[in-house]
């Protein structure tokens, strides 16, 4: 008997559209914009990691 793999099409797809979004907007905003959020993303991934860690 086959065992069935998900597919990756969905979140694949999400990943791209996400992609196209960062490109628009990097064209759009100012470089200041992009430390902020880059400084905020590392906050919050380091709060995820140390929750999900313990």
């Amino acid at each position: 008997m086959r065992r069935r793999r998900r597919s990756r099409g969905p979140a694949v797809g999400w990943l791209v559209i996400l992609a196209g979004v960062v490109i628009i907007l990097a064209l759009i905003l100012p470089a200041g914009f992009w430390w902020f959020a880059l400084a905020v993303a590392l906050i919050f991934g380091g709060i995820w990691l140390l929750r999900s860690c313990s």
